[in-house]
């Protein structure tokens, strides 16, 4: 048998050229460490590398296998799925300018959003004895959000296809305290099959009058799931809404500002409030009208943007046209709304016959009392 030194080869590597042979360390193992110094030294290598290129080549290959991955490492797809899971949190777009690239609006990204924060799910209420059919129940609430109105308003033929109906606002509210009741199944469809169990449009559609002008198909559509009750709180804001961004704009106006417009929507307005005909039950249209056109916009009438909404009209014929379509009843010989104390009130302070004759012809009686009072 040989002897073996601990930890090292018991044979020699013809490769390798030692400085000293090992077997003179077998017999006095003691006098290693006086030539340890030997055995470290790169005896063996031709060029010896500088300290700057090692440094630098180690620091590069840390970097490369140790660099920390972060959520901008994701594919887009699994960040945009992230975005959507966190109902379109702000903060994320926020974040650099990265995020904000990857989570710029979309169709796609919107309506993802939009399903995963309105969608109706009855576990997230605690609520199990509720009946829906396979469409779609969204919360009221989305109504509140100004980007997803106006994203429901804009693709209304694609989105409104998905959905069976609107959560009523009273359920959702008792479902939110707890106070809904779960005793007995509840049918949610049942609640918009008639007319007089439909609720009221949400607040938007009575504080935003531009859409009744350009999103009219979208509003008509609405109508199956809501109904107008309260049509003449649109009806003259409306009104003036149209005359003050006619008088407003700068240059020429859109074609969508001219009386023909105004009557489409209008005659909208009155069929979504559920009105049986197209006719107006209260003055309050008439007497918005009058004032409009002879006290607020009297200086007015003569510009090019009153011309291109009169379509060729004076302001006496659109008057007529507005009263024949709007009060005038051939049945009748005296019509209540034309004889109201405050139509006449109004007339006497405009002082102009012809527009007091026409109203005459269509019905109204004077008031004497209010006429010379």
């Amino acid at each position: 048998m040989g002897y073996i030194v601990t930890g090292y080869p018991s044979r020699h590597d013809k490769r390798k050229k030692h400085v000293l042979p090992l077997h003179q360390f077998a017999a006095a193992p003691l006098n290693l460490q006086r030539y340890l110094h030997l055995f470290q030294a790169p005896a063996f290598s031709k060029r010896p590398r500088s300290d700057e290129s090692n440094h630098t080549n180690v620091q590069a290959k840390k970097l490369r296998h140790y660099r920390k991955l972060t959520l901008q490492d994701l594919p887009v797809e699994i960040i945009q799925h992230i975005f959507v899971f966190t109902k379109g949190e702000p903060a994320m777009i926020a974040l650099n300018r990265f995020f904000y690239k990857c989570l710029r609006p979309s169709f796609s990204l919107l309506s993802k959003i939009m399903w995963e924060k309105y969608l109706f799910s009855p576990l997230e209420f605690g609520v199990k004895n509720i009946k829906t059919d396979s469409g779609y129940v969204v919360i009221p609430t989305l109504f509140e959000h100004e980007t997803f109105f106006k994203f429901l308003l804009d693709h209304h033929h694609i989105l409104l296809q998905n959905i069976s109906h609107f959560l009523p606002t009273k359920h959702f509210q008792d479902m939110q305290n707890g106070d809904f009741d779960t005793s007995v199944e509840r049918d949610l469809c049942s609640l918009i099959t008639e007319d007089a169990n439909k609720e009221d449009f949400p607040r938007n559609f009575y504080n935003s009058m531009q859409i009744y002008l350009t999103h009219r198909e979208c509003i008509r559509s609405m109508s199956n799931y809501f109904t107008l009750k309260s049509p003449y709180d649109v009806i003259s804001p409306f009104i003036e809404t149209v005359f003050q961004a006619i008088e407003m704009e700068g240059g020429d106006i859109t074609s969508e500002f001219t009386v023909d417009n105004m009557f489409e929507s209008i005659d909208l307005i009155l069929y979504i409030s559920g009105s049986a005909v197209q006719k107006f039950t209260s003055t309050e249209p008439l007497l918005t009208v009058v004032f409009l056109l002879y006290f607020t916009h009297v200086n007015f009438l003569h510009t090019s943007n009153f011309d291109i909404f009169f379509q060729g009209r004076s302001r006496l014929q659109f008057m007529e046209e507005f009263i024949m379509k709007y009060y005038y009843d051939s049945s009748l010989v005296e019509h209540e709304l034309l004889s109201d104390a405050s139509v006449w009130d109004l007339l006497r302070r405009v002082s102009d016959l012809k527009l007091i004759d026409l109203v005459v012809r269509c019905g109204g009686r004077p008031q004497y009392g209010v006429m010379f009072s």
